[in-house]
């Protein structure tokens, strides 16, 4: 697999994972519903990219989730909610070891071991971790709360 030169988050990516490049290097492997690529970015760089390009930062969507929902600890975000890209974080997004995964690929997640957790998506793929099955499953819990709180704001939305 090649190293991406330009990449992107899009409503096609189903995870961003932390990955070590080589002795020392690390950026991030990227999982989309049409292809796989490693990226010398991180995943909080990839992130904050794709939000920037939304007219925002991951801080500031961090900061707006924080506001709307009253979470402080591994907030998920929502980069651009039209298109669906509602994303949860699998520890602090702060973290180096923080991957993003999309809330909306989502089909099931099934407990392979104390600290590891297979990530079933719509579409066939499939994605094995290393976080426990109850913090995911908290994670996308909370996603899908923040989810429908956002959706709901945006269709009742009243001037």
């Amino acid at each position: 697999m090649e190293i991406n030169e330009n990449p992107r988050i899009s409503s096609k990516t189903m995870a961003v994972l932390p990955h070590e490049l080589s002795d020392g290097v690390y950026g991030s492997y990227v999982v989309n519903t049409d292809d796989e690529y490693y990226s010398y970015l991180t995943p909080k760089q990839l992130m904050d990219d794709i939000c920037n390009y939304f007219s925002c930062s991951l801080k500031g969507r961090l900061d707006g989730t924080r506001k709307v929902f009253g979470v402080t600890r591994k907030a998920p975000i929502v980069v651009e909610p039209s298109s669906g890209m509602f994303f949860m974080p699998t520890t602090s997004p702060h973290s180096n070891e923080c991957a993003w995964i999309a809330h909306s690929y989502v089909l099931r997640l099934e407990r392979l071991a104390p600290k590891m957790t297979r990530v079933d998506f719509y579409g066939g793929k499939t994605l094995t971790v290393n976080y426990s099955h109850t913090s995911l499953t908290n994670q996308l819990n909370r996603t899908a709360q923040y989810r429908h709180l956002v959706m709901e704001r945006i269709t009742n939305y009243q001037p």
